[in-house]
C-alpha cells in the first residue's frame, strides 16, 4: 500500500480505526487475536473487539475443553470496552465458568447475547444476566429461566429465542409483559402451558411449537407472521361450555399477513365449533402454511377449508400432506366434494404448493375443491418422491384435466423427485 502523501510505504496500522476494527470484526476470534503478532502496534488491537463468538465451532478446535475455557477468561480478562454482541455454544454442562463469564459482560452493555447448551443437566441463569440492560437480542437453550424478585423487564429487548428451557409460565407472562419494544419471539419445547396469553403490543412475529391447552392473542396489534405447532398430546378433549377456540386464538392481531399451522392446530383451533362471522384477524392474511396435513381427518381438512374460505385476501397457499390412519376417508371426500361446489370463494388466491401428494382420493378432491375455488389462480405446484404416488403423475395429471376450473389461465405442475432430491427440502 502506497502512501498518498508520497513519503513511501505505508502499513495497515495507518488505516483509521473504524477500518481495523472492520477488519477485525469480521475475522474468527482465533484470527483476530493472531494479529497480535504483525508488530508492536497491533499487539493490542484485538482487545476492543466488539462481538465475541465462542461457539461450538470454537470449543472444537481445542482438543480440551479446559485449553478452551482458559482463552476465553484470557480474552475476557485483556479485553477493553464494550461487547455488544457474545455467544457461547457446545457441549457445556452447568458450571461456575459460566457464571463467571456472566458476570464480567454484566458491565460490558452487551446488547446480543446467546447461550446454546447441550447438556442434559439444563443451566440455571445466574441473576447478573437480568442486569443486562442495553439488552436487545437474548436467545437461551436448555436453560432454567426464573426472574429475580424485582426484576423490572429489559426494556430495549427486541428478540426472545428460546429452546428447551424452562420457566414458570406465570413468571413468563409477566416477563413478557416488562418487555415493552418485544418485536419477535420463539418458544419451542419449552415448559408446557396451560394457557398461553399474549399481550405484546409491539409484536410482529411468533413462532411457538410444544405444549399448550390454550392460546390467546389477547393484544397484537403489530403482529404480522404467526407460526404455532401444537404438538398431538397437548390438544385436549373441548369442554362444551367454553367459547370456541378459534374465537380465542384470533383474539386481536389485526395486521396478521402470514399463518403457519400444523394440522394438529387446525384441529385445535376447531374445537368448540366456528362463530358466525369469521374473526377479522383472517382480513389480511396472504401467505397460508399447513403442515403435516392429514387429509383423513375430516376435523383438520374442515379447519383448513374454513381459513381458506376466510382469508378475503388470501394469495399464497402451501401444503405439507400427510395420510395417515384417521376418520374414515369417504367422510372427507364427501365433505370436499360439497365445497367445490361454491365457485369463486378464493378470489385472489395465485399460487398453491402441496409437498408430498400422493395422489390419493382426498388429495385429489382437495385439489377439486382448489381449482373450483380460486378464479385469479396462476399455478397449483404438486410434488413428492417417486415410489411414494399411489398412482402415476400421468394418470393424477389426466384426472385433474377433467376438474372445473374457475382461472381459464391456472398451470398444474407435477414434479418427481428422489429421496436424494428430498434431503435438504
Amino acid at each position: 500500500m502506497r502512501s498518498t502523501s508520497g513519503s513511501g510505504v505505508v502499513t495497515i496500522s495507518n488505516l483509521p480505526c473504524n477500518v481495523v476494527d472492520g477488519i477485525l470484526g469480521r475475522l474468527p476470534l482465533k484470527d483476530a487475536v493472531k494479529t497480535s503478532i504483525l508488530s508492536k502496534d497491533w499487539r493490542y488491537k484485538w482487545v476492543t473487539r466488539q462481538e465475541l463468538d465462542f461457539s461450538n465451532e470454537f470449543f472444537e478446535s481445542f482438543k480440551e475443553k479446559q485449553e478452551a475455557k482458559a482463552i476465553i477468561y484470557q480474552v475476557l480478562l485483556l479485553h477493553r470496552g464494550p461487547i455488544l454482541k457474545f455467544e457461547l455454544g457446545g457441549d457445556l454442562k452447568s458450571c461456575p465458568d459460566i457464571d463467571h463469564w456472566i458476570l464480567f459482560l454484566s458491565k460490558k452493555n452487551v446488547q446480543e447475547f446467546t447461550l446454546n447448551m447441550w447438556s442434559d443437566n439444563k443451566y440455571y441463569l445466574p441473576s447478573h444476566l437480568f442486569t443486562f440492560q442495553e439488552l436487545r437480542h437474548l436467545e437461551v437453550s436448555e436453560c432454567l429461566f426464573h426472574p429475580p424478585p424485582g426484576f423490572q423487564g429489559f426494556e430495549k429487548l427486541i428478540s426472545l429465542d428460546f429452546q428447551h428451557v424452562t420457566f414458570v409460565p406465570a413468571t413468563f407472562t409477566d416477563f413478557i409483559s416488562k418487555c415493552p419494544s418485544l418485536e419477535r419471539l420463539m418458544l419451542r419445547w419449552c415448559t408446557d402451558f396451560d394457557t398461553l396469553e399474549i399481550d405484546a403490543p409491539n409484536l410482529k412475529f411468533f413462532d411457538f411449537t410444544g405444549e399448550s391447552k390454550s392460546i390467546c392473542f389477547k393484544n397484537a396489534p403489530m403482529l404480522e407472521n404467526v407460526s404455532v405447532y401444537l404438538s398431538v398430546s397437548g390438544v385436549l378433549p373441548y369442554p362444551s361450555h367454553v367459547c370456541c377456540n378459534l374465537t380465542k386464538f384470533f383474539h386481536y392481531m389485526p395486521s396478521l399477513k402470514e399463518l403457519d399451522l400444523c394440522d394438529s392446530t387446525l384441529e385445535y383451533l376447531m374445537m368448540g365449533g366456528v362463530a358466525e362471522s369469521p374473526p377479522t384477524a383472517l382480513n389480511n392474511i396472504k401467505s397460508l402454511r399447513m403442515s403435516g396435513m392429514s387429509f383423513r381427518n375430516v376435523e383438520v381438512v374442515s379447519g383448513a377449508v374454513y381459513l381458506i374460505t376466510s382469508c378475503p385476501k388470501l394469495q399464497e397457499l402451501t401444503i405439507d400432506c400427510t395420510v395417515s390412519a384417521g376418520n374414515v376417508v369417504e367422510a372427507v371426500v364427501q365433505f370436499l366434494r360439497a365445497q367445490s361446489m361454491s365457485c369463486g370463494v378464493a378470489k385472489l388466491l395465485q399460487r398453491v404448493e402441496m409437498s408430498y401428494f400422493t395422489g390419493a382420493d382426498v388429495e385429489m378432491e382437495f385439489v377439486r375443491f382448489i381449482l373450483a375455488s380460486a378464479p385469479a389462480l396462476e399455478e397449483i405446484l404438486i410434488w413428492n418422491v417417486a415410489h411414494h404416488f399411489v398412482q402415476s403423475t400421468q394418470m393424477i395429471d389426466d384426472e385433474m384435466k377433467q376438474f372445473r376450473r374457475a382461472s381459464p389461465n391456472v398451470r398444474i405442475i407435477l414434479k418427481v423427485f428422489t429421496e436424494e432430491d428430498c434431503v435438504f427440502t
